[in-house]
């Protein structure tokens, strides 16, 4: 991690917006969402053990996945882990605002030797009055000359009961594939399958999950995948918005021109 803090007691900041709808973050923990409630529910699953641990990674909330999203294997970025690094770095910039906040991470001469980039990564989350809440990435590509590649992502944790996952239903194109492949999901091996949003301006995801309601996510096209996965025994459902399958920071990556800005966006609402 960019500051290793093996005995500090991490605190994530808390923002509420009205009555039942609020968030929490973390900028020392890699700029995690630690916690969203909407109408007075917990939207996410958090592993205490691991967010109060710096040597591991955090199991739930939402990870912020940077530059790249899954596993990678590169000669050219040989340094790069899994999901990439930001979410294991600790020099976020953070700021509070009435409706929501905003967190931004720069790069520093330790990052370059992982990714060889300048860049400026903001995460803003943002409430609205239909108590719905926005999640934006907003990437600035600060070379002078080069393209920056990235397939970034966010990670999802959604709470839900073990022995009710196989009841969550997946109302939209693709939903499908996700019930059918259950199997392969809920006992570790993700399911990938393109947003619905790259054929229809207007789709959303619907995902019933008991005990929790029925989530809509709208999911910005530039996410071109959607990963579904879980771990036994766990009481979570990951549904992931990612830019490109593993290894797309490699194979198809998305590139920004210098000084220009990239952003995309996962919008949740609890469907009442």
């Amino acid at each position: 991690m960019g500051e290793q803090n093996s005995n500090k007691f991490f605190e994530a900041k808390m923002v509420k917006f009205s009555e039942g709808n609020e968030v929490s973050y973390c900028p020392e923990r890699g700029g995690i969402i630690t916690s969203l409630k909407l109408q007075g529910k917990e939207f996410l699953y958090l592993d205490q053990g691991t967010f109060q641990d710096d040597r591991a990674n955090v199991r739930g909330g939402i990870p912020i996945l940077f530059p790249n999203a899954g596993a990678l294997k590169s000669l050219e970025f040989p340094k790069l882990c899994q999901h990439g690094f930001v979410r294991n770095f600790s020099g976020w910039v953070a700021e509070n605002d009435i409706d929501g906040f905003s967190e931004t991470f720069i790069a520093s001469e330790e990052t370059k030797k992982l990714y060889p980039y300048d860049f400026r990564l903001t995460v803003a989350g943002k409430f609205e009055k239909d108590n719905s809440f926005t999640l934006l990435q907003i990437v600035e590509n600060l070379e002078g000359e080069k393209d920056l590649p990235i397939s970034m992502g966010l990670h999802p944790y959604f709470s839900v009961p073990n022995k009710e996952k196989k009841n969550i239903k997946f109302n939209f194109e693709g939903g499908n594939i996700i019930e059918e492949k259950f199997a392969d999901w809920s006992n570790g091996n993700f399911v990938s399958i393109d947003n619905p949003k790259l054929k229809d301006a207007s789709a959303k995801l619907e995902i019933v999950i008991p005990f929790l309601g029925t989530l809509l996510m709208d999911i910005s096209p530039e996410y071109q995948k959607i990963w579904v996965w879980s771990l036994p025994e766990k009481d979570f459902i990951c549904i992931e918005p990612v830019m490109r399958d593993v290894g797309g920071l490699v194979d198809n990556p998305e590139k920004i021109k210098p000084r220009q800005i990239f952003s995309a966006s996962l919008k949740l609402t609890l469907k009442t």
